[in-house]
């Protein structure tokens, strides 16, 4: 089933129509050609209303896309999709219970890898949101977004860049940096060593690590030696400090 497409038309009134795909372009009396924008926003959202609603919104709100909207992903046909500029999928929270849809963001993004990909949920966990990132997409907008955060978040991932809304920034980014510091040290310390790096960087003393960690002191001073020997620092300040700047570069 072919989607539907919502563009202006010059000397309008409300200046938006809509159509199925160009095969019925002459029955609906659609501009030309010549007359449409050159990038196309498509609009994915089991939601006949909703999709419409946005398309409609974004519209009136000057975002000059073409757009065209389907219910689903398997709606989009290939040779409407090689004209996508950018494609925003909407979904509602029972889709990430079963991961279905961190599956069909995987297939969409391998399907069409040069087309970012945008989605707009109203779960907005961090997990959520990083399981999805993970998976290619080019942005995460909350369900309540307003038409402005909508075309802002479009714009950037047509400049190819990601947008995630503000609140989830810092959690996305503690997120994402804890995993390029465990990348970094990759298997460099064991699972005890690394229970005492965790106090450790808190400036403790070995006595209080060993109480913390229910270990002997001795056991703990062993610890310590190994992890210095490791990052090849030559006292415990030393070695705070280059733990401490792996985590730094969270950014």
């Amino acid at each position: 089933m072919s989607g539907i497409m919502y563009e202006r038309i010059p000397d309008a009134d409300h200046a938006v129509y809509n159509r199925h795909a160009a095969a019925r372009r002459a029955e609906f009396h659609i501009a030309s050609t010549e007359l449409r924008p050159q990038r196309t926003l498509a609009i994915i959202d089991g939601r006949a209303l909703a999709r419409q609603h946005l398309s409609w919104g974004l519209l009136a709100n000057g975002l000059g896309l073409r757009m065209v909207t389907y219910g689903s992903v398997e709606d989009i046909e290939e040779f409407e999709a090689a004209e996508f500029s950018v494609i925003l999928v909407c979904i509602d929270n029972s889709r990430f219970m079963d991961d279905s849809i961190v599956l069909e963001i995987e297939g969409l993004v391998r399907r069409y890898p040069n087309i970012p990909v945008i989605v707009q949920a109203e779960l907005c966990g961090f997990q959520q949101i990083l399981s999805v990132l993970e998976q290619g997409a080019r942005g995460y907008l909350p369900g309540n977004a307003g038409i402005s955060v909508c075309m802002e978040a479009i714009s950037m991932a047509l400049a190819g860049g990601v947008f995630v809304a503000a609140e989830s920034l810092n959690d996305i980014q503690r997120i994402l940096g804890t995993r390029r510091y465990q990348s970094k040290r990759g298997g460099m310390f064991t699972p005890r060593e690394e229970d005492v790096i965790r106090v450790l960087r808190l400036g403790k003393a070995n006595k209080t690590i060993a109480y913390a960690l229910k270990l002997a002191p001795n056991t703990v001073k062993v610890h310590v030696r190994n992890i210095l020997k490791k990052l090849r620092a030559t006292n415990r300040a030393e070695a705070i400090y280059k733990i401490n700047a792996m985590f730094d570069e969270m950014g």
